[in-house]
């Protein structure tokens, strides 16, 4: 947002000597925080950095002082202080008092000028320079897919050149996905196996469907498997998710609004979901549509018909596959499935069904890994704190495969992993379930062993 329109939102108007809050911040949300601190043992930012300003509690005291002129949104301190925050929403999990704090975060970054240049380059490179626009990112999604067929994470690991590019240690250490450059998009319609239960519709997504295409394919094939017709949009959208963590509401706004639209006049029973971050902004349309009250009533409508896929399987009764895949897997909590979609037993009860996998338990499995969105690229030294938790949770579990359910997890989580030396692949639920179900395309080798 531009210097001057930001210094305007602190011009407040004053009724009877009392300031009235900005125009854009829920003033009731923010006053929900009572300041109790029961928050603060949950907030990695807090335990990273040791700064008051730093914790849930703090964040909220200084996005109320804004909001009321008390001090600047464009203040270097506040801006420092926003944008550290991971908004994985772990506080609003601890807080007794059902705190919004994520809703309330997005609406002060909404507000806050971005805190330095690689903030703004990855917002007008990605955020919208990209994710909006289907052409480019198939595009940006086929020379990703080219460079791992010509091998170049193995030059830039072995020539150590990652360390000197921005996207370095990703391109370097990329996750198990598809390696293709072609990929067959998915059927406009997917038939349910044997008798029809409802009709679904499956959001492919922006970065999910360039680098976990499969997993997509497999998340249809379970549907399909348990009875359900499944509906792929004909027009390619991004749901919004990273740009309005970001607090880049227009965009958000906007791609909110097509997403919705993909999936009209499709008669859905739901629209099923397999990214976290994806599910949790879309279960929350309502707020990502504040600024159009004309959608806002059909933006709610919208969000109660999605539904993560394994809370929808689960939930609705799952059927057990046949193929059994003999290991012991861990899985790791994505933070917006967690702590933004309160879904946290419906994966674990997906691979506990799965024959042969021994489920065993991460330490600190609901804490966030430093992924958070974009925020690993915008503060990627705090990252690293919050991914080096989570690597040595990993290895002293002693699990052999890592199941999650969201691509900016798997990313993150598997750079660090294979950089650390350390050969634990880290998959979607969804992919383990597809396999059981007979789905044979890249697996792992020690999945493939595991299910000779």
């Amino acid at each position: 947002m531009p210097r001057l329109a930001t210094l305007d939102f602190n011009r407040q108007i004053k009724r009877d000597g009392v300031p009235t809050a900005a125009p854009g911040i829920d003033i009731d949300l923010v006053r929900d925080c009572i300041h109790c601190g029961l928050c603060l043992p949950k907030c990695p930012t807090f335990r990273i950095l040791h700064h008051e300003g730093d914790s849930p509690r703090g964040r909220m005291w200084q996005i109320k002082e804004a909001s009321l002129g008390l001090t600047a949104f464009d203040d270097p301190r506040f801006q420092a202080h926003i944008y550290q925050c991971f908004n994985c929403r772990a506080c609003e999990t601890a807080c007794p008092s059902g705190v919004q704090f994520g809703a309330v975060m997005e609406m002060a970054r909404a507000m806050t000028p971005p805190q330095n240049r690689r903030d703004r380059m990855v917002r007008r490179v990605l955020l919208n320079g990209l994710l909006p626009h289907p052409r480019r990112l198939r595009i940006a999604g086929w020379l990703y897919r080219a460079t791992r067929v010509v091998r170049l994470s193995t030059l830039l690991r072995r020539s150590g050149a990652w360390k000197l590019l921005p996207l370095g240690k990703f391109a370097a250490f990329p996750p198990v996905g598809d390696v293709t450059p072609r990929k067959a998009p998915l059927p406009a319609v997917t038939p349910a196996t044997g008798t029809r239960r409802a009709r679904v519709g499956l959001l492919t997504g922006c970065i999910q469907d360039e680098m976990f295409h499969g997993t997509n394919r497999r998340t249809a094939l379970a549907l399909a498997q348990n009875g359900y017709e499944v509906v792929v949009p004909s027009t390619r959208v991004c749901c919004g998710a990273l740009a309005s963590h970001a607090g880049e509401a227009k965009t958000a706004e906007h791609l909110a609004a097509q997403t919705m639209d993909a999936f009209a006049g499709q008669a859905l029973d739901a629209v099923i979901v397999n990214a976290a971050g994806c599910g949790s902004n879309m279960k929350e349309y309502q707020l990502q549509l504040r600024g159009d009250p004309r959608r806002q009533e059909a933006g709610a409508a919208f969000s109660r018909t999605v539904k993560d896929a394994s809370e929808f399987l689960v939930d609705k009764g799952l059927r057990p596959p046949a193929r059994a895949i003999r290991l012991k897997v861990a899985y790791q909590d994505p933070c917006h499935l967690l702590h933004g979609q309160r879904v946290q037993q419906q994966p674990r009860q997906v691979l506990k069904m799965i024959p042969g996998i021994e489920l065993v338990e991460l330490k600190e499995s609901d804490w966030c890994c430093g992924s958070a969105g974009v925020y690993n690229l915008t503060h990627p030294e705090i990252a690293e704190e919050a991914l080096g938790w989570k690597l040595r949770h990993i290895v002293e579990s002693g699990a052999q495969v890592i199941a999650s359910a969201n691509p900016g997890c798997i990313l993150q989580i598997s750079m660090g992993l294979q950089r650390a030396g350390h050969d634990i692949p880290l998959v979607h639920v969804m992919d383990l379930l597809g396999w059981a179900y007979g789905d044979e395309d890249q697996r792992p080798s020690i999945v493939r062993r595991s299910m000779a």
